[in-house]
């Protein structure tokens, strides 16, 4: 078994880490094969952080109340039945029952709206609430958010309502966050119960990757087992048990060293205490976890930020992110099937090095767009965690990327997020962003590069935090970062 990532990687190695969703934290994973073009489209915002919060991979807030495409009601219970003819108070007041029944762990109260001559609805119904009893939640809520138009149905009528299921993984969320449904309700006349006919994600969009965090593992799978650390949960389908009991101390050996390196930091804001991790068999099931890709993912893993509770009538300068969710492709040949326990741990500790400063992500000044965030910046620092914060000349890349610096010549700028992707480039991209954070680290200490990361997150441009923080301009920065990588790769 090689050391490092081969030259010509064996057949199903994956590409690279890539980054999350809005852009989310970027997604792991080692450098793809020759002639592997990497596709991951939107997904290296935030990982260049899933966090562009294209809130939903749309790129704002604004974005995301278009992708809804529905108006919201907030007054529709003032307008008669002729307009509204499913009451706005009989909807919130079945929320409210919904809601009542999975606190009070009452099953059939749960399963009740759900329509028993719709195919597969009950059952389906019946194991979200099995799979949600088994977890630490607390902030439990299903609120309703907006619906659309009305349409006649026998002697009633039926609307389409998106909802929100608010929920805190209690002791590691840092607060509440939001997953979204969309359910068919119908009321076959004005004073008839009311019934929901479907429910599940909201519709697809042919051509748009969707990240609207359905489904999540309790929607995917029919039965999760819950793995629990100090520090982790693992919520995987019950086929991945022995994998669970398998990686959680990997996991939370991770999570430790993340939360001992954040401490010494020094980074005033409050850090997660704990990380929700899902373990899943293959690519496929790696891109349809808390979003939906169109095409299948290179990536061995990826940090999915979930937006805070509120976040459509939110203000603009609050929070973007709620809490991360980590998911890892166990059948991954580089780290799993043909991999070490260092590669395994490398990766854990890159993608909860993403969900560790995910909740710092703010939105530009005066604006519901994110900040944009340098891919180096967002990559390199997960890279650093990742390797343990050991030198980066150490790192598994070094070698490649030293054959790509000779057949190329040294770099003239740190890459963006433009050139990022460039095929056969993306892990001497990594490479480039890891040995500018271990210049930060040589050059500034350890908490210097923890403060210039932060206040980047915080949407504060790269130029303004090189000279508050570091007392020099980007350009003088990026200079020296040349010189010095160019004194230390010959």
């Amino acid at each position: 078994m090689t050391e490092g990532p081969p030259s010509v990687p064996p057949p199903g190695l994956p590409g690279p880490y890539g980054p999350p969703p809005y852009p989310p934290p970027g997604p792991y994973a080692p450098p793809p094969a020759p002639g592997r073009r990497s596709r991951r489209g939107l997904w290296i915002g935030l990982g260049a952080a899933v966090l562009a919060l294209s809130l939903c991979a749309v790129g704002s807030l604004v974005g995301l109340r278009s992708y809804l495409d529905e108006r919201n009601d907030a007054s529709a219970a003032a307008l008669d039945d002729t307009y509204n003819p499913i009451r706005q108070e009989k909807i919130e007041a079945l929320l409210a029952a919904h809601t009542r029944a999975l606190t009070e762990r009452d099953e059939k109260a749960f399963v009740a709206p759900f329509d028993p001559t719709a195919k597969g609805l009950a059952a389906e119904q019946t194991s979200l609430y099995r799979n949600l009893s088994k977890l630490p939640l607390a902030d439990v809520r299903f609120k309703y958010l907006t619906k659309g138009d009305f349409r006649p149905v026998g002697g009633g009528h039926e609307v389409d309502v998106t909802l929100a299921f608010v929920h805190r993984f209690d002791g590691f969320d840092v607060g509440p966050v939001e997953e979204w449904y969309r359910w068919t309700i119908v009321q076959a006349d004005k004073d008839a119960p009311l019934k929901v006919t479907r429910a599940g994600g909201l519709p697809e969009e042919r051509k748009r990757n969707a990240v609207t965090h359905y489904p999540a593992p309790w929607d995917k799978w029919r039965n999760i087992h819950v793995e629990r650390t100090p520090h982790t949960v693992l919520l995987v389908d019950e086929s991945l048990r022995t994998e669970a009991q398998r990686y959680a101390p990997i996991a939370e050996q991770a999570a430790v060293d993340d939360l001992a390196a954040w401490q010494a930091g020094g980074v005033s804001a409050p850090a997660p205490s704990g990380f929700v991790i899902s373990l899943v068999k293959g690519r496929a099931e790696l891109g349809s976890l808390y979003r939906t890709t169109k095409e299948t993912p290179t990536e061995s893993g990826v940090a999915i930020p979930v937006p805070p509770e509120g976040v459509l009538n939110s203000e603009e300068k609050g929070p973007v992110v709620g809490a991360t969710r980590v998911v890892i492709d166990v059948r991954d040949a580089y780290h799993f099937t043909r991999g070490t326990r260092e590669r395994q741990l490398n990766l854990f500790r890159h993608e909860i090095g993403h969900a560790l400063v995910g909740n710092l992500t703010a939105r530009a000044p005066g604006s519901y767009v994110l900040g944009e965030r340098e891919t180096w910046v967002v990559e390199g620092f997960a890279e650093y965690l990742g390797h343990g914060r050991k030198p980066w000349l150490t790192s598994e890349r070094t070698a490649d990327s030293r054959a790509v610096i000779r057949e190329i010549g040294q770099p003239r700028s740190l890459p963006g997020s433009l050139t990022w992707d460039q095929e056969g480039r993306v892990g001497y991209h990594y490479w480039l962003g890891h040995s500018a954070i271990g210049y930060l680290v040589e050059r500034y200490g350890e908490q210097k590069m923890f403060q210039l990361v932060a206040e980047h997150y915080r949407s504060r441009k790269i130029g303004e935090v090189t000279r508050d923080i570091l007392g020099v301009s980007y350009e003088d920065f990026e200079k020296a970062w040349l010189a010095y990588l160019k004194a230390k790769v010959r």
